[in-house]
């Protein structure tokens, strides 16, 4: 120790110091900006798959209610027709519609009950509606969709109600369909399927900000209108951001308004989910550098002499490159006579090199679904964005496989997995080759068919659904699936239209009984 404080630290000392910051900083600004690349790319995923679902849910919300609306005022209509209503005839009507009501009435108009389907609801014939909703229904007559409330037996429940006239016009009560919101609903089939476990989940709220739909039904009823997300959707809002909920959760959030109930449908993914891959992908670059970044510290140690001049390249790039944390800049060259310095020169610009392709992967696989090895959501409306921009005419064909939650309910996540493998093998092999395949997100497939008429798309969509409905899946027995097919220009101009027609002539396939194809109307 005397003679270390006389003569202080070798030079070798310190140049190995010297060698060791600058390559640990190196190591550092690669793992820093590849870590927050993969988060910004998470981030807008999640952001944007929660978005256009929520418009998609929003989308089938709608459609669902303008068919109950439909159902009921065509009960409305058979009264009006002069036919004999009694208990009977409405319980065969109940049973007709029952996977939309939990009951169905008829009341005159005195709000009186005149007949009920089922009977076990807890009111019956004779009995009078005391409900603001009921007064509603008999002062505007008109068919309306009512705010929640209590009903007369004690259920929190929506009223979709159309109203009755004889066939001289006069008004003679009305024909009502509720619709229990803490109990199995028409609301829990449409939505119960779509939560995942990674914490993602959707609820739905009314135009005052009370819950009508929430995986956890103790909170149905409940306001959330503190909630900035759901001050924004009940504006008429959609859109996508990161949000701290009623409960002090974090959540990315995706969020559409339906106009037809004035209802807001919120689908999101809490913030965590991103935790996961940042540090995988720290493992996984510390793993690839610690034998290069070993070699370089021995090296460094036993040529310390020697290498002054490359610490000061070495040092004077790591400051650079600190101020350009992402752009791909390369090891400047080095020229010296001693083969030992031009050795830890080279070990340094491998250990670089191999952390940059470690980024240049990176961005390369977040256009790539790591399931199946179609394109992603992202690289999807890359293409689309590409193709509408030369004005290129194509086909876009959405699919969606039929009962997928039966599957995995069934033979579990895995098999489920599997089975999405291998509808994406059917695709890329049937799908020709100027076509190109992609997983549009969770059990939704997309075709782009480039410079064909939508005769040759409907061609291809028909080829891979037969072929899918005749062959063994890897939960033994065939699964089915529904597709629509939309083409650009003749469908629609924009991105977001031809979408919406492909999905909701998809949507038309599975109203139709699953296992179609159905070509959207021309506009």
């Amino acid at each position: 120790m005397k003679l270390l404080h006389k003569k202080g630290y070798t030079l070798r000392f310190s140049i190995s110091f010297l060698v060791i910051v600058a390559v640990l900083l190196t190591m550092l600004i690669g793992m820093i900006s590849a870590v927050q690349v993969s988060r910004d790319s998470l981030i807008s995923s999640y952001l944007q798959s929660n978005s256009q679902y929520a418009k998609k849910l929003a989308s089938n919300t709608g459609d669902l209610l303008s068919t109950m609306k439909q159902n009921i005022t065509s009960i409305a209509a058979i009264v009006k027709s002069g036919t004999r209503m009694d208990a009977e005839l409405l319980g065969h009507l109940y049973q007709e519609n029952r996977q939309y009501f939990n009951s169905i009435f008829i009341a005159n108009e005195e709000r009186v009950i005149q007949f009920t389907s089922p009977n076990t609801t807890g009111v019956h014939a004779g009995d009078q509606l005391t409900s603001q909703a009921s007064l509603l229904a008999t002062t505007s007559k008109a068919p309306f969709i009512s705010n929640p409330y209590r009903s007369k037996s004690g259920r929190y429940i929506i009223l979709i109600s159309a109203p009755i006239f004889d066939r001289g016009g006069e008004y003679k009560g009305f024909v009502g369909g509720t619709i229990y919101l803490e109990e199995k609903n028409v609301l829990n089939t449409l939505l119960e399927e779509h939560f995942f476990g990674n914490g993602s989940y959707v609820f739905v709220v009314e135009k005052t900000g009370h819950l009508i739909f929430h995986p956890d039904t103790k909170r149905i009823g409940q306001s959330v209108l503190r909630n900035t997300v759901v001050q924004q959707v009940l504006q008429g809002s959609n859109g996508a951001q990161h949000v701290t909920n009623s409960q002090k959760h974090d959540f990315f959030a995706g969020y559409a308004y339906d106009p037809i109930s004035s209802w807001g449908i919120i689908a999101q993914t809490p913030v965590s989910v991103i935790d996961g891959p940042s540090s995988q992908l720290i493992h996984k670059m510390l793993l690839q550098s610690l034998p290069f970044l070993a070699l370089i510290l021995i090296l460094g140690w036993w040529l310390a002499s020697q290498i002054a001049k490359p610490l000061h390249i070495l040092a004077k790039f790591s400051d650079e490159a600190t101020l350009n944390l992402d752009k791909g800049k390369s090891l400047p060259d080095l020229k010296s006579n001693h083969y030992e310095v031009r050795l830890l020169y080279q070990s340094v610009k491998i250990a670089f090199k191999n952390i940059n392709q470690d980024i240049l992967q990176l961005r390369d696989e977040v256009k790539m679904d790591g399931l199946t090895g179609l394109g992603n959501r992202k690289s999807f409306d890359s293409v689309m964005e590409k193709l509408t921009a030369k004005h290129t005419p194509f086909s876009l064909i959405l699919m969606d496989i039929d009962n997928f939650k039966t599957v995995n309910d069934t033979y579990g996540h895995l098999t489920g997995d599997e089975v999405l493998k291998f509808l994406a093998g059917l695709m890329e092999k049937l799908a020709g080759d100027n076509s190109l395949a992609f997983r549009y997100g969770g059990e939704e497939f997309a075709i782009l068919v480039k410079h064909s008429d939508i005769s040759y798309a409907y061609q291809i969509a028909e080829r891979i659904r037969t072929v899918l409905a005749v062959t063994n899946s890897p939960t033994g027995e065939p699964v089915t699936i529904s597709l629509g097919i939309a083409s650009y220009p003749d469908h629609a101009r924009e991105i977001q239209e031809l979408i919406l027609k492909a999905d909701q002539a998809m949507y038309q396939s599975k109203l139709n009984g699953r296992n179609r194809t159905t070509i959207s109307e021309a506009h």
